[in-house]
């Protein structure tokens, strides 16, 4: 996060509002238009005190003219009102849509390593609960300090007009009231900083256990987990307690002031009319006038807490715009129309940086991750207004080797499969070959080019993955499918599913393709997800495909039909498989055994038996969890070669 305090940060966010500099001024503006009613108000009470009502009948006034210029006053402040407020819901809604939109294109932008280390409620968090607070920063805080601040001039120039002394009296409590504002001003904005990093903590676990209800459910947890609930939200209301405290506080010690201004006001001015020196229309006048002064200062303590609170939201969101992404592309990339599907790693290594958030240390809840740190200021007592700079995040740095100069050639529609014990590095192998992540160390090179000079987009234009637990987003059967090709014609969907061996099922609902199948797919059974998964895959018609553990977990009859599947899908594909079930890469063209990292052994199958080395523990660990029937007839199997 930038370090140069509140007005820079203000200073970026307005770059947000420059699409919107004449709404701004119209509001402004119209703002100023507004003055007619408290200007003109106090005026005509003095004319109507000092002149009509006396009977005075030297004066031009008459209590008709009065009312009528009173009523027309009043009428036109409500017209200019209504149209003003219009305009500002305009903007800041306009404005809601753009910083989201912006927002959430840089978040599309990041890396994996980017979502690997946080939750997805605290990134929700960012876009739709801060956003909506730092609207505000505009529409309800700068814009109406603006407009007050033109009524302050008005209101202080009347006074002088009226009686500089007087005036001058009433100006007594601004230099306590500065001091006041700028010692519980810098504690409302911390304040209000612990309530936002709270609220994303408990956003990221709620919206993780609500996904994972099932698992609460099936272990019993429920009470922890509303018990951890309960105490995420209780520092929450005391952390947001504490804000209005803060700013509550700060807004009567600002009505007390002003109420004491204005007895003041009263003792000198009631004086000045029992001495003959003022009448009793121009003291009505004066007070008016004042409580117009007064009454911006009033305002401010309670815009200043919409102010606060949005600076709050603005430092989050641009902590999110100054990470930068990681992959990115050159200025002039080469252009990739086709794509054989050749792919080469040439001594590949690459090591997983992960930064996490280090526990809260501060009071109340230490070292406990479920409630944010406590941020005070550095200063009891303030004579000039401090820059308050967001505090660094604690941030713990974890690291990981997971390859170590990988090398190995992939030719075009070849089959490969990679084969090793879990966190070997397999994962990482594919999520380098759709480009989530770039080597540290040497280059990933498709079709004899290193990845890095293609365009990323047209890099995974080429890829389809199938994945274990694939993801299928709510809404119908035929938009998910169809998201593999948006362009893709009715037949071509249907085609698809058909060679996908989904057809068939789908077709058995009483909607069809129509069928609304739920968030992630819940509706559906494994095998049937696989095969939708399978399906849309298949429409992209990609050069390179990814199968990771694509058919595990599965019963026998859904594993025969999203293999059969498979199979028409990797035709004339290059296609990398990682399986930890052997029985389904012994036909691959190429085998790789990845051991911590590192390419320990590589050939087709019947070679690497022959090795004895890891692959043959591997296989024969897996033929002596078989049942006897199974082994039995993968031990013939493997006889016969």
């Amino acid at each position: 996060m930038n370090k140069d305090g509140s007005s820079k940060l203000v200073r970026r966010y307005f770059q947000f509002l420059k699409p919107y500099r004449l709404m701004i001024l119209t509001i402004v503006g119209l703002g100023v238009l507004q003055f007619a009613v408290p200007l003109t108000v106090p005026w005509m009470t003095k004319v109507l005190i000092d002149e009509v009502l006396p009977g005075n009948a030297e004066t031009a006034w008459t209590l008709q003219k009065v009312i009528l210029v009173l009523a027309s006053v009043y009428v036109f402040g409500t017209a200019v009102n209504y149209v003003r407020q219009w305009v500002m819901a305009r903007m800041g809604n306009s404005m809601v849509i753009d910083i989201r939109f912006q927002l959430y294109e840089h978040m599309q932008r990041l890396s994996q390593r980017f979502y690997d280390s946080r939750q997805v409620g605290s990134i929700v968090s960012r876009i739709l609960n801060d956003v909506n607070g730092a609207q505000n920063l505009v529409g309800a805080g700068v814009i109406n300090l603006v407009i007050d601040l033109f009524l302050v001039l008005f209101a202080g120039f009347m006074l002088f007009q009226m009686d500089w002394k007087l005036a001058l009296l009433a100006l007594w409590l601004l230099p306590v009231y500065y001091l006041t504002f700028t010692n519980i001003n810098v504690r409302i904005r911390y304040a209000w900083r612990s309530v936002h990093r709270q609220m994303e903590r408990m956003s990221g676990v709620l919206v993780e256990r609500i996904a994972g209800m099932k698992i609460v459910q099936a272990f019993n947890r429920e009470r922890m987990e509303l018990d951890r609930f309960k105490k995420q939200a209780s520092a929450h209301y005391a952390y947001a307690m504490k804000a209005q405290f803060l700013s509550n506080t700060l807004g009567r010690i600002s009505q007390t002031f002003q109420d004491f201004g204005g007895l003041v006001i009263w003792f000198a001015g009631g004086s000045m009319v029992i001495a003959g020196k003022m009448s009793i229309g121009e003291l009505i006048a004066f007070q008016a006038y004042l409580a117009q002064l007064y009454g911006p200062i009033q305002r401010f303590s309670d815009v200043n807490v919409t102010i606060q609170n949005s600076l709050a939201n603005v430092e989050r969101i641009f902590e999110v715009f100054d990470i930068e992404p990681e992959i990115r592309n050159i200025d002039h990339p080469v252009p990739l129309k086709s794509c054989r599907g050749e792919v080469q790693f040439d001594k590949v290594s690459f090591e997983y940086v992960t930064e996490r958030p280090e526990p809260p240390k501060a009071e109340p809840a230490r070292g406990d991750r479920d409630v944010a740190e406590v941020q005070r200021p550095e200063k009891r007592f303030y004579w000039i207004p401090p820059r308050i700079r967001p505090a660094p995040a604690k941030i713990a740095v974890e690291k990981r080797e997971a390859l170590q100069r990988v090398s190995f050639h992939a030719r075009s529609g070849e089959v490969v499969a990679l084969v090793g014990p879990s966190g070997a590095g397999k994962s990482t192998i594919v999520n380098m070959i759709s480009r989530f992540y770039d080597p540290d160390e040497g280059c990933v090179l498709l079709d004899g080019i290193d990845m890095r000079q293609y365009d990323v987009h047209d890099v995974r234009s080429h890829i389809a993955l199938v994945l274990q637990d694939n993801v299928l987003f709510s809404g119908t059967v035929y938009e998910n499918i169809a998201y593999g090709n948006p362009r893709a014609s009715e037949e071509q969907v249907q085609a698809a599913a058909q060679a996908a061996n989904a057809h068939d099922f789908i077709r058995e609902w009483e909607q069809g393709y129509g069928t609304v199948i739920g968030e992630r797919g819940v509706r559906l059974s494994g095998g049937q997800k696989q095969r939708i998964a399978i399906a849309r895959a298949l429409l992209k018609d990609p050069r390179i495909l990814i199968l990771d553990e694509a058919t595990s977990a599965l019963d026998a009859e859904s594993e025969f039909l999203v293999t059969q599947a498979l199979e028409r899908l990797m035709k004339d594909r290059t296609t990398f498989v990682i399986a930890h079930r052997l029985a389904t890469v012994v036909r691959a063209d190429q085998i790789l055994v990845v051991d911590r990292g590192c390419i320990v052994e590589s050939g087709r199958h019947p070679e690497l038996l022959a090795m004895n080395g890891l692959y043959r523990q591997l296989y024969e660990k897996q033929l002596k969890a078989m049942k006897p029937d199974q082994w039995l007839e993968a031990a013939a199997a493997h006889e016969g070669k």
